[in-house]
């Protein structure tokens, strides 16, 4: 992969769904191309004439992610800025203008200064990212028909659980579907059964953590948790001594830990059940409890893929 300090080979992507503006840092030179793939190769030259071998952009919802995946392609460091970071960054340098030249030479400015850059996936994980996308969609549309159900009329009921049945076989199908197109893969297979064996973590968990978290089995002691969003960060300031907070992470393989938590501390003879009894047992508020058990699970799963072994009883947990 491309990568560079040098901040004339640096560019900014503002993404829309229909267009792309992109500027160069430097020069401030600009360009306006069709988000199309079609029209990714054009933009490839053109970066490439101008020497950029960085190229920052923001998440926005989906559309950047053919132009990302054609640019890793194409051997330049991808930078994918959450929308706040571009925001808080244009706040703190005090630029006012807005319109979408000004905002690529923004997303430009804070890609000099971002220490990361995304890392290329296999096209499977590609595939079963969107994959994983519409499984969530479909759950979110049966959790809305079941709450709908609760208070529908007669005469729209049956319609109702209709769909819902309908919605539940939909849910099996991509769920099946994923776990063959993992199967068919050895190095994703392996990684996917370490997960699977870990207290709490059933057939999505496992999946969700294997496609969303690519990073698991790579990261130093707390990365993973802090990546998740379940690492606790001090609220100290002179003589206040504030409570410790989590916030930020992942939001949607945290739900599904989340729930992960919550079998793994009802499941009787589980090591986190434990875990979180003694917690409870010092005063620690239940959430507390199970946002622990939270770390606790991410962390073993980053152990032991980075070990390359399943859980087995006498891991500890406690530690």
């Amino acid at each position: 992969m491309k990568r560079s300090d040098d901040s004339t080979a640096i560019a900014g992507v503002d993404v829309s769904k229909e267009r792309l503006d992109v500027a160069v840092l430097v020069s401030a030179e600009h360009c306006r191309i069709a988000n199309r793939p079609a029209a990714f190769a054009e933009l490839v030259t053109w970066l490439s004439a101008r020497g950029i071998v960085r190229v920052g952009m923001e998440a926005t919802g989906g559309y950047e992610r053919d132009l990302r995946i054609a640019l890793e392609a194409a051997g330049f460091a991808v930078v994918v800025h959450q929308p706040a970071e571009v925001h808080h960054f244009a706040r703190f340098k005090r630029i006012r203008h807005k319109n979408d030249k000004s905002d690529a030479l923004v997303i430009a400015r804070a890609t000099a200064l971002s220490e990361r850059a995304s890392r290329p996936r296999e096209a499977v994980l590609e595939d079963l990212a969107a994959m994983m996308t519409f499984y969530e969609h479909v759950s979110d549309q049966l959790a809305q028909c079941r709450a709908f159900g609760e208070h529908a009329a007669d005469c729209v009921k049956a319609h109702n659980d209709t769909l819902i049945e309908s919605l539940k076989a939909k849910k099996r199908e991509i769920e099946a579907h994923m776990i063959e197109r993992i199967a068919a893969e050895p190095a994703l297979a392996a990684r996917y059964d370490i997960l699977r064996s870990i207290p709490g973590i059933g057939k999505v968990v496992g999946l969700s953590l294997l496609i969303r978290m690519p990073e698991l089995g790579t990261l130093r002691r707390g990365q993973a948790a802090s990546l998740l969003g379940v690492a606790p960060f001090d609220q100290d300031s002179g003589k206040y001594k504030g409570r410790r907070t989590v916030f930020g992470g992942r939001r949607r393989p945290r739900r599904h830990v989340y729930m992960a938590a919550l079998g793994a501390i009802r499941t009787k003879a589980s090591p986190f059940k434990t875990f979180a009894r003694r917690l409870s047992d010092t005063g620690k508020p239940r959430k507390v409890a199970i946002v622990a058990v939270m770390r606790k699970i991410i962390e073993l799963a980053n152990s032991l893929l980075m070990q390359n072994r399943s859980w087995t009883a006498q891991h500890q947990t406690s530690s």
